[in-house]
């Protein structure tokens, strides 16, 4: 192996790419331009508020306690509450939860305030669904919301006005002071800290602007694009006996092959890395996830099999014209069944398991579970090892094709 024709040929290969103003608009201009007009084309994914399970909420009381237990349980990710217009049966709520029509149904009595005001024991009846996320969301908030309430309600019983001696009773205020109480509410004296570890099995796809979507995936297409159309650079080279030149100057098929490989490699890795970049600023704002070990392998591998497929077809291609039409068609069909056009969350399950197996689909689906469902290398690591054995394949492939070229 000579490390010094391998490096000749990155450099040679990096700068006729700088110094081609045309190889600049398509390796930065155009991904950026084409993510900007399909990130408005699609618009917000997030699902809106119409799309959550409802929490439905019969208030026979409509008085000042209930807007107070019911005001924080509004503004939820996991379920949006719903007041009736009118009160049901209690059967035919839980008949609705028992469906999944409901995430679950509360009754306020009425007279509630009153007896929140009064001290006098009250009952609430909720029904709701153990094995919902949201249903289990609103049991623990309600229970939150009760306990303040109670909370609050024995407080009220430590004021006092004075007497008739001009005296309050020992351990009583003259007011209840609700900045106090709030205080002591929201920071108590003994606090506990809990870590949740491990993931719901269930945790879904949490895409919620469509820039999360197509910034990465016009950074997978127009780096595979601009690998692809490199391939009329190798046959060039074979049609003007570049390579027999090479070969005579002490050059191996090795020192070929890695030329060539790792020209590619270093251009789509630059690339990906810029482009990535600017998909982190306004007005795209992606954020990757915490995992860069597993946003960086991702990266790497899919780099990788794009530069091996690269060689493969610059050794297949009779002609620069055909280099490019192959080129333009591969990554099309790759691009469309792998779901960097549109999500394959959206497809059919036999065309998503299609895509899945292809080199783009395991790319983008990284993507997708690192931004959207905040994985890690563990999560992914069978996407990697999909995109491992296709760089692996190829670049074997790519390996064989020159060598009976060059011995040719």
């Amino acid at each position: 192996m000579n490390p010094r024709i391998i490096l000749s040929m990155i450099r040679l290969r990096l700068l006729r790419v700088l110094r081609d103003p045309t190889s600049l608009i398509w390796l930065l201009l155009m991904p950026m331009v084409f993510s900007l007009l399909m990130g408005q084309l699609m618009g917000d994914w997030s699902r809106g508020n119409a799309d959550k399970p409802r929490f439905m909420v019969y208030d026979a009381d409509g008085g000042a306690a209930s807007d107070r237990l019911l005001a924080p349980l509004y503004d939820q990710e996991n379920f949006r509450l719903v007041r009736a217009d009118s009160v049901i049966a209690s059967s035919t709520a839980r008949r609705l939860v028992e469906k999944g029509r409901i995430t679950a149904a509360l009754f306020i009595p009425a007279g509630f305030t009153a007896a929140v005001d009064s001290g006098a024991p009250v009952t609430l009846e909720l029904h709701y669904d153990s094995d919902r996320l949201s249903s289990q969301t609103v049991r623990t908030l309600l229970d939150e919301r009760l306990l303040e309430t109670n909370v609050r309600a024995g407080a009220a019983t430590l004021v006092a006005p004075p007497g008739p001696d001009g005296r309050r009773p020992a351990g009583t205020s003259p007011a209840f002071d609700e900045a106090v109480f709030q205080h002591h509410w929201r920071q108590p004296r003994i606090q506990l800290e809990a870590t949740t570890l491990g993931r719901r099995a269930d945790s879904g796809l949490k895409l919620t602007r469509a820039s999360q979507h197509v910034g990465p995936s016009y950074t997978l297409l127009f780096v595979m694009m601009f690998l692809m159309l490199s391939a009329k650079e190798l046959v060039a080279e074979r049609q003007d006996r570049t390579l027999a030149r090479l070969m005579t100057s002490r050059a191996t098929s090795l020192d070929l092959v890695l030329g060539f490989f790792l020209g590619g490699l270093v251009l789509g890795l630059v690339q990906s890395g810029l482009l990535l970049a600017l998909n982190m600023l306004p007005p795209f704002r992606v954020d990757y996830g915490d995992s860069v070990p597993a946003l960086v392998l991702g990266v790497l591998l899919f780099a990788a099999f794009c530069s091996a497929a690269s060689v493969l077809l610059g050794c297949l291609a009779r002609s620069g014209a055909q280099a490019d039409g192959l080129g333009v068609a591969v990554t099309s069909v790759g691009a469309a069944l792998g779901g960097l056009w549109w999500p394959l969350e959206i497809v059919p399950p036999f065309m998503r398991q299609l895509g899945q197996a292809l080199p783009t689909g395991q790319a983008i689906s990284i993507f997708h579970d690192l931004i959207g469902r905040g994985y890690g290398v563990a999560e992914v690591s069978g996407w990697l090892l999909g995109l491992l054995a296709w760089f692996v394949v190829v670049l074997a492939l790519a390996v064989w094709r020159l060598r009976r070229l060059v011995a040719a």
